[in-house]
């Protein structure tokens, strides 16, 4: 049938969405699968980050990322003003 569109579907649990739509690097969620894939925290108005595909709190973003030596690890958000010293 033409005319039928396809409903989305959700990057973690692989169900459609119908509703709300949370989107993230061209990923989509239901709201409540949009969560950390260390400790299910819930993400929305949250922080969060990608590392090789997969979503983490800022916690667990962390420990998983090993600056250089003599470095700290820093989270910078979209529209944070940032000062380079």
């Amino acid at each position: 049938m033409s005319g039928l569109q396809m409903i989305p579907e959700c990057t973690r649990c692989t169900n459609g969405i119908v509703g709300t739509i949370v989107k993230a690097r061209d990923k989509l969620y239901h709201p409540e699968c949009f969560m950390c894939d260390d400790c299910g925290l819930n993400l929305k108005q949250r922080g969060y980050f990608f590392i090789e595909e997969q979503l983490y709190c800022e916690t667990h973003a962390k420990e998983r990322v090993k600056p250089p030596e003599g470095y700290d690890v820093v989270a910078v958000y979209p529209n944070a003003k940032v000062e380079l010293v």
